[in-house]
């Protein structure tokens, strides 16, 4: 131990005594470009009125070849019959292309490029293997992205429509039918071929292309079948309200993959020529799914003088993702509001401008699971019968059990509200408290390996939340030919826990990450205290702990039952996905015709999972950087002898197998980011009358422009704690829900200038 496997390459060495430096991000990397065009009508006569839209937005990307272009039309219309009928269409149909040979490996592997490595060949062409001397020898530039760009491909195509019509029919003097129907339809086809000895090529022999053609289809139906009644009988106003809805979703797909096609310029034309043969199930296949939810409802509504409203609902729902037996649920609502300050008492307190209590107490349902999931599933795979691959047998693998009795999740939930303005609504707010509680969940549970089956689904547990959610809105300055200044505060959180599992009397179930008092996103692990110290060893604290044997340098866990032995018994909750609160702030300015907005959002007290800073075992798979000496590295505090850090452990390729690796991934998730920032101008006067226009608007906006606070991004850990710059990825269905950070896409900082007008 204490060695280091993989030291630099003599190719390495002269180019540090030669002064090369190479910035791989910049050398890929281009500023990305997008121009947008929206074209509208609008018109009318007494009994018609239409509208027709025709937009057009285009996209260059950061990364080689990467751009997206949409054309859309859309088109509305609504016509009277008579007195008593009136129907309406609208439709949009819009057309993509999208071409993106970078996937989501770039970036990752861009940062693992040795900067000691010249990208280029003496005669100018791209070094094929930036890494050859190392564990990691065949790995391939990403350069060849600019360099086989031409030969390259990744493109696919997508058709949309969304279609709604009505029917509206007044039947007598406050009863009314409406029919309301809406079809959507798309359909995306993609091709991708990957040249030999390219970055994209997806083979396993990557002297031999590969080429991949996927196309998949979707739509869905939806009826409504409504009927209001509505009448006001001196101060009472009644309400009435009856729904009969039907949806369908319908989605079909299919894919194939082959190696070795001749030439370039065939790609996906004719796999016919293709030498290879899929040597893997997963190499072709197709999908077909078909679901369906029936629904009735019916509600009231009651308002009293303008001022007491009742509302109760009653709602029936079948779905065909579940069990035949457990198909159908029920589930009520009521509301109240009072209008306080229609009342008399509220007629001295001038500084109320509004007031308005509000509460309610319903049931919802949950059927988020997929279309056959009570059947269970069964996956493919070779078996091997002797040494060749004559002896490869087709086997079927149970990878879920059927769930015969699935059914509804049900969630109560009781509401508070409170709407406030003040000072003519000068200030405005709402607050509103909240109340759940769930039973029924819909589970993916682990199951051990020796019962064949990784998991299965099932109704289990319950849980109870409670959040608190605030909007205000403060009128700074209001003037009207001179300058305005209005803010926009939201502040909310959102607390819950586990309050039975399986049984009532059971307290956890640590295989599956679940315990009794304790919320849904808990992260269960080893704590890391820090990292072993030379004086560790010499005090005889590293000798207590028995086992494993560790040196110093490597990661410190806590020893929670303090016998010596670490192991499973010592993991303890160390954290929460869930953040502890998210808050925003829009300031708008007006000033004549200069508009400013400025919007920030934060997020705090929460963890995030961060893949790459885990370590692993060895081998050159992943980024596993603390245990792959061969791979370049981001800037981190890792211990040596010489800096006796708790940070990270020591970078050392020879150490053996690492131990409590996953410790190093979990880092503190809080952020507070500049969302947007958009400036206008209006522009008005005859000059424009003369021309034919009404207004014009010239603007420019900034989209995610900069982090303000993010200990992630400050520690050079990350270049986005939301990891594209716009949301993170909640994975997995099970309890536990890990909020992962990752190097997918960089986050993109937009700008965009552009004209309204309206004529």
């Amino acid at each position: 131990a204490g060695t280091t496997a993989y030291p630099l390459t003599e190719e390495e060495k002269a180019n540090l005594a030669a002064g090369v430096s190479t910035n791989w991000q910049d050398l890929l990397y281009k500023q990305g470009f997008n121009t947008s065009h929206q074209l509208g009508l609008q018109g009318g006569v007494e009994n018609t009125q239409y509208g027709l839209g025709l937009g057009y937005f285009n996209e260059t990307g950061i990364m080689p070849n990467q751009n997206f272009q949409r054309m859309n039309i859309r088109a509305t219309i609504d016509q009277k019959i008579g007195k008593r009928v009136k129907i309406g269409l609208n439709t949009l149909n819009t057309l993509t292309y999208r071409n993106d040979p970078a996937g989501g490996g770039v970036p990752t592997e861009l940062v693992r490029l040795s900067p000691l490595i010249k990208p280029y060949n003496d005669d100018g062409t791209v070094l094929l293997n930036p890494k050859r001397g190392t564990i990691e020898a065949q790995a391939v530039s990403p350069l060849t992205l600019i360099s086989r760009g031409n030969d390259i491909l990744s493109r696919e195509r997508a058709i949309r429509t969304f279609n709604s019509l009505y029917a509206e029919v007044s039947i007598l003097d406050g009863l009314k039918y409406r029919f309301n129907v809406g079809l959507n339809y798309s359909q995306t086809g993609f091709n991708g071929y990957g040249p030999p000895n390219t970055f994209v090529n997806t083979g396993v022999d990557q002297s031999v292309s590969s080429a991949e053609i996927r196309n998949t289809e979707y739509w869905d139906v939806n009826m409504q079948h409504l009927l209001y009644y509505d009448k006001t009988i001196g101060k009472h106003r009644i309400g009435l309200t009856g729904l009969y809805e039907y949806t369908k979703n319908h989605s079909q797909g299919s894919r194939f993959t082959v190696r070795g096609v001749p030439a370039d310029y065939i790609k996906t034309a004719n796999f016919a020529l293709a030498s290879g043969t899929p040597v893997a199930p997963t190499d072709f296949g197709n999908s077909f799914s078909e679901t369906g939810l029936l629904s009735y409802m019916a509600r009231l509504n009651y308002t009293f003088n303008d001022k007491y409203t009742l509302t109760a609902t009653f709602r029936r729902d079948g779905s065909s993702t579940l069990s035949p037996a457990n198909q159908y649920f029920n589930y009520p609502a009521i509301g109240l509001s009072w209008n306080v300050i229609d009342e008399p008492f509220m007629k001295d307190l001038a500084v109320f401008s509004n007031l308005k209590l509000r509460g309610g107490w319903g049931i919802s349902g949950n059927r988020n699971v997929g279309a056959y999931a009570t059947l269970g599933a069964l996956s493919t795979g070779y078996y091997n019968f002797g040494t060749t691959t004559a002896g490869q047998a087709l086997a079927y693998t149970v990878t879920s059990l059927p769930a015969a009795n699935l059914g509804w999740q049900s969630t109560a939930q009781t509401d508070v509200g409170l709407e406030v303005g003040l000072f003519n609504n000068r200030i405005t707010g709402t607050f509103d408290v909240y109340f759940q509680k769930t039973k029924d969940i819909l589970l993916s549970v682990n199951l051990p390996e020796s019962n064949g089956a990784n998991s299965t689904l099932k109704n289990l547990g319950r849980t109870e939340g409670k959040g608190f959610e605030s909007s205000l809105t403060f009128d700074i300055f209001r003037n009207k030919d001179g300058f305005n200044w209005s803010t926009d505060v939201t502040y909310f959180f959102n607390r819950e826990k586990i309050t039975q599992l399986t049984t009532p009397t059971e307290l956890d179930n640590k295989g599956n990450f679940w315990f009794v008092g304790q919320p849904l996103t808990v992260i269960y692990d080893y704590n890391k205290i820090g990292i072993w110290q030379q004086a560790d060893l010499d005090n005889g604290t590293l000798k207590k702990q028995t086992s494993p044997v560790q040196i110093p340098g490597e990661i410190r866990v806590e020893d929670v039952d303090n016998n010596g032995v670490i192991d499973a018994n010592d993991r303890k909750i160390i954290g929460n996905f869930q953040p502890k609160w998210e808050g925003g702030l829009t300031n708008r300015f007006n000033y004549k015709g200069f508009d400013l907005s400025i919007v920030t959002f934060a997020r705090m007290g929460m963890k995030v999972v961060v893949p790459y800073l885990s370590g692993t075992s060895g081998g050159g798979s992943g980024f596993g950087f603390l245990n792959q000496g061969r791979s370049n590295q981001l800037v981190m505090d890792y211990w040596t002898p010489e800096n006796p850090t708790n940070a990270f452990p020591r970078p050392d390729a020879g150490g053996g197998v690492r131990n409590f690796t996953s410790t190093t991934s979990y880092q503190d998730g809080s952020f507070i980011k500049m969302r947007s920032i958009n400036l206008g101008y209006t522009v008005s006067g005859k000059t424009l009358t003369r021309l034919g226009i009404s207004s014009a608007r010239i603007y420019l906006n900034a989209t995610n422009p900069f982090i303000i606070y993010s200990p992630l991004v400050k520690a050079k850990l990350a270049v986005d704690p939301e990891g594209n710059g716009y949301g993170n990825t909640i994975q997995g269905g099970n309890f536990n829900r890990f909020v992962t950070v990752n190097l997918n896409n960089p986050p993109v900082r937009q700008y965009t200038m552009g004209v309204n007008l309206k004529f």
